[in-house]
């Protein structure tokens, strides 16, 4: 029981009872799950789980066939996209070609959302776009082409045009999976450092138990196991959703889980895929 001095943190995003179906295929199968204001909360599942299809649903890309997707306790299907866009921000796996834009123009459509059809860039639309470039450590490249970026760099950009669209959810879909290890790392703890909501699909589970709060594991489209990493990661779960023998043991440098695979698969299992 909760006093009158007391107060409860509504939660940012709430998802209940979500399904996707596609040709009569099911997809995601009843996800319910709550995100927190301020909370990084790390997706996993194995390839085909329906990572990728669940943070389409949230950022509106696909429209689920059933639930409900509140974003602060509005269904976010009765939102106008723009208006939702001002709130929310996505980071994909993939950076799109930006056609020889330079690194400033692509940070500065963070702005779009926010702009009127004919609104210029103002002094301080001006100030802003630079100030995220140098939180992202890309001071001195704001006129170099944005193809011409390591994939660090460009993923660097796109947060910092997620920093000037001003997001409460930052959405990141495998935002590392190209990146060397050193970048995996900067990248996150550079999202991490924002300080906003975020929600990150991941591959790398040491990576995502360090990084993140609380941890959504995935199976063939269902919601397995919902918590913080030290409950989620365990020998038992990853045995069960992606098949292979473990040990759980506590990072050295946080009090984590830190996990060490065991190895001599043979390929019977990937022969029964087919």
């Amino acid at each position: 029981m909760t006093t009158p001095n007391q107060t409860i943190s509504q939660p940012l995003l709430q998802v209940d009872a979500l399904s996707w179906q596609i040709s009569q295929r099911d997809i995601l199968k009843n996800i319910s799950f709550d995100i927190a204001p301020g909370q990084f909360v790390g997706l996993l599942g194995p390839n085909g789980s329906g990572k990728s299809s669940l943070l389409r649903c949230l950022y509106k890309y696909i429209k689920p066939s059933s639930g409900r997707i509140s974003f602060e306790n509005h269904d976010i299907q009765h939102l106008e996209q723009n208006a939702y866009a001002q709130k929310v921000a996505v980071v994909l796996q993939h950076t799109p070609q930006q056609f020889h834009l330079s690194v400033t123009e692509v940070v500065a459509l963070g702005l779009v959302p926010h702009q009127s059809v004919f609104g210029g860039r103002t002094q301080a639309d001006k100030e802003q776009i630079q100030q995220a470039i140098n939180q992202v450590g890309l001071n001195g490249k704001e006129t170099m082409d944005f193809e011409l970026l390591s994939g660090g760099e460009k993923q660097r950009a796109m947060i910092a045009r997620a920093i000037v669209q001003k997001p409460q959810l930052l959405i990141m879909d495998e935002p590392t999976s190209h990146l060397d290890v050193k970048y995996q790392i900067q990248v996150m703890e550079l999202a991490k450092s924002l300080g906003i909501t975020i929600l990150a699909s991941f591959h790398d589970l040491n990576l995502a138990s360090s990084i993140c709060d609380q941890l959504l594991l995935l199976k063939n489209g269902e919601l397995v196991a919902n918590g913080a990493p030290k409950d989620v990661v365990t020998e038992e779960n990853l045995s069960h959703v992606f098949d292979v023998c473990t040990q759980v043991n506590r990072h050295p440098q946080k009090d984590v889980p830190l996990v060490t695979y065991f190895y001599g698969y043979t390929s019977q299992g990937e022969d029964d895929e087919h």
